[in-house]
């Protein structure tokens, strides 16, 4: 997408003459204005809003959209948000979406119509261009979850590499027939499944795509139904992996209804590092993320794309943690 710098180079002027031009300013040449104003029109470039008010915060509130309020995992993300958004005297507004695209585009007007200064996005129902889009004209950054090739600042972990840990936990324990449950309708759940597939071809383990199971949603009852048609084939897996904490208690509570202990006969690992990871019986191996770090971090992500619109976007990468506990005592 064509940025201020671009059309201040086509048009043989400066930046701030650009910007004067599009803020109105009466201190330019007619001859001027129009010069930048046709370039404008010739590559397609479109103003962000937080240029046109000069890097100005208008009503020191940010908006962070989450997929849902019973989500364990984001409580850690939220409470980074408002630790960081409180040192920059800004107040933190919560909405849910429940992965609904009108909701979450009627959330996203308030950024047009300056209800809010900025949106942090966990995740969105939104296509790739339309997230460049937005990002390019206002102040938005995706937290844990983002859009695959989307030209927008991002915070999360490489969750390709903590599955990879994970599953290789597992075979390094003496694992052979490795289950995955995942999402790919989800892109950091696709990573996941990569990671996992990485794992297996490392250790040389012929991969199986019974194997693989695919969920739409990250729940208890899933996680039980996955666990039941992995356990139901001929050559059942004696370690399963999967990509959330809620799905692997599900998982740990159908195989002991079938009279298997987790962590003897058919190892689990989660993913998230929940309280339910901790509390369940037995507690559940998982990948920790530094939610409050990941939270932190979007706020000030967003802050820079507040006071800098024209800057680079940025990806940022944080560190994952293995946490064995007893669904997987046979790890070494």
């Amino acid at each position: 997408m064509p940025t201020i710098k671009d059309v201040a180079k086509a048009a043989q002027v400066s930046v701030a003459t650009v910007s004067r031009v599009l803020n109105q300013d009466k201190n330019v040449s007619p001859q001027t204005r129009q010069k930048v104003l046709e370039v404008v029109q010739k590559v397609g470039y479109t103003p962000n809003m937080l240029g046109r008010n000069l890097r100005r915060k208008n009503t020191e509130r940010v908006l962070v959209l989450i997929p849902s309020l019973s989500n364990q995992f984001l409580s850690g993300v939220i409470r980074g948000v408002e630790s960081a958004a409180k040192e920059k005297d800004l107040q933190v507004m919560i909405s849910a979406t429940h992965n609904d695209r009108a909701a979450e585009e009627g959330y996203l007007e308030m950024l047009d119509n300056r209800s809010v200064d900025g949106i942090i996005l966990v995740g969105s129902t939104l296509e790739r261009e339309e997230i460049s889009r937005l990002a390019n004209q206002y102040p938005l950054v995706m937290c844990s979850e983002w859009i695959e090739g989307a030209a927008v600042s991002a915070v999360g972990i490489d969750n390709e590499r903590a599955a990879f840990d994970a599953v290789n936990a597992l075979l390094s324990g003496g694992r052979k027939r490795v289950a995955v449950i995942s999402n790919e309708e989800v892109y950091s759940a696709r990573l996941r499944t990569q990671g996992y597939r990485r794992a297996l071809a490392q250790a040389g383990v012929p991969y199986r795509q019974e194997y693989e199971v695919d969920h739409y949603e990250y729940t208890y009852r899933a996680g039980m139904r996955a666990c039941r048609k992995l356990m139901a084939l001929p050559e059942p897996p004696d370690a399963i992996f999967a990509v959330s904490d809620e799905l692997a208690a599900g998982v740990c509570k159908a195989l002991i209804e079938q009279g298997i202990t987790p962590g003897r006969e058919v190892d689990v690992f989660g993913f998230d590092n929940t309280t339910m990871s901790k509390v369940v019986t037995p507690s559940i191996s998982t990948i920790s993320q530094p939610r409050k770090k990941i939270g932190e971090t979007a706020l000030e992500l967003l802050w820079e794309r507040m006071e800098h619109p024209e800057g680079n976007y940025r990806l940022v990468l944080l560190p994952h943690e293995l946490v064995l506990r007893d669904s997987s005592r046979k790890i070494n």
